[in-house]
């Protein structure tokens, strides 16, 4: 990996970043965040005038991907927000913290609010009921094939799947035991630690890699089945460090990482009358290459399904939502216009991230219908 003082300026990152595509704010780009990471405070911003300026990231990644230096715009925002341990990292640890008791007390307390309460308070009651989303009528079924006859295995919930759409891991069981899947012990999980990392709470996130890390040893190293896209990168990217140097049972977990949606590639499926006329597939900026969500998709919907776009963000951005939360909200509004401009009333927009499904529940207008792949199975 280039060091950070390497960029080059050639403007890659301009290409790929959804801040700037939404905008068209220079300064918001990782190219700019770079530069003015090497300037004296004599001859730049005020360091508070960087910091506040830099963090404005919604850490798709997308431009480590697209940069020839192998620079990535994410990893400098995390080790500034570390530093700065500002009002809206402390409150999203806050809201991580506790989410059995916290994520519970805020739904209620937002349905207690008024009705066409002024931004930022208009989306924030709207995503709280995002978040414990009401349940769609499922129209599609998966016969299932048996796999792995002599493999425990055990499902990483999530935040969201935890506490929030117990609904998804009811269904991902459901799924595991049509396959015939052996369960380990049920693993005491914590948070993948991505909503961690890209807010700079490198402490938090570190303890939630060594709990998960523990957890999954004391369970006999089952394989890990996922079905959120951001939570599957999040634990592929436990370093050498959180396995205190052993390389051999790192390379174990990151071998035991399955996404759910892979193992149902073989299924038979079945569509019930209520299936939508089109739909949508929104690609997560953290889903792996060959993203088998995308696939299965594919498989349900077929010839439903219309041209997959590659390069939307929904705009989430983890600790963006209480630092700036209009940000969020412009790049979300972006996406939503491309993801239905060809999407007809009663269509469905569907992905494989938990956040994503939040943002695009939140925006997405009432004639379309932004969920989980989880949410159209029976």
């Amino acid at each position: 990996m280039a060091a950070p003082k390497s960029c080059v300026q050639c403007g890659k990152c301009l290409d790929v970043c959804p801040l700037f595509k939404a905008t068209g704010r220079e300064e918001l780009t990782p190219r700019a965040k770079f530069f003015l990471e090497t300037l004296d405070s004599s001859e730049g911003l005020r360091e508070k005038d960087f910091k506040s300026l830099a963090e404005l990231c919604l850490s798709c990644g997308r431009c480590a991907e697209n940069c020839p230096q192998n620079m990535s715009g994410p990893e400098l925002v995390s080790e500034l927000r570390s530093q700065s341990k500002g009002i809206a990292q402390i409150c999203w640890d806050f809201w991580l913290a506790q989410p059995g008791l916290i994520w519970p007390l805020a739904c209620v307390l937002s349905k207690l609010s008024p009705e066409g309460l002024p931004e930022p308070f208009g989306s924030a009651k709207k995503r709280m009921k995002s978040l414990f989303a009401n349940k769609h009528e499922p129209w599609a079924e998966l016969a299932v094939q048996v796999k792995f006859e002599k493999r425990k295995v055990a499902l990483f919930k999530g935040c969201v799947g935890r506490y929030a759409r117990p609904d998804w891991v009811k269904k991902a069981e459901s799924l595991m035991n049509g396959m015939g899947l052996v369960r380990a012990a049920e693993p005491k999980f914590s948070c993948c630690g991505s909503s961690y990392k890209s807010a700079g709470l490198l402490e938090r996130l570190s303890d939630s890699r060594q709990k998960n890390i523990r957890a999954w040893q004391d369970a006999g190293c089952p394989l890990l089945i996922t079905f959120c896209a951001t939570c599957l990168k999040g634990l592929k990217e436990y370093s050498l460090d959180d396995f205190s140097g052993d390389a051999q049972l790192r390379e174990k977990w990151l071998a035991a990482l399955i996404p759910l949606s892979s193992l149902l590639l073989d299924a038979e499926v079945r569509l019930s009358d209520n299936a939508p006329e089109q739909v949508v597939y929104h690609k997560p900026c953290h889903a792996p290459v060959d993203d088998p969500d995308r696939t299965l998709i594919g498989l349900i919907a077929a010839g439903r399904l219309l041209p997959v776009q590659e390069d939307l963000c929904c705009g989430f951005g983890g600790v963006m939502q209480l630092s700036a939360p209009e940000l969020s909200k412009q790049v979300g509004m972006h996406c939503m216009d491309h993801l239905s401009k060809e999407l007809k009333t009663g269509g469905n927009i569907l992905t494989g991230c938990s956040a994503c499904v939040i943002q695009l529940a939140t925006i997405a207008k009432d004639e379309y219908f932004a969920a989980h792949w989880l949410d159209i199975l029976k």
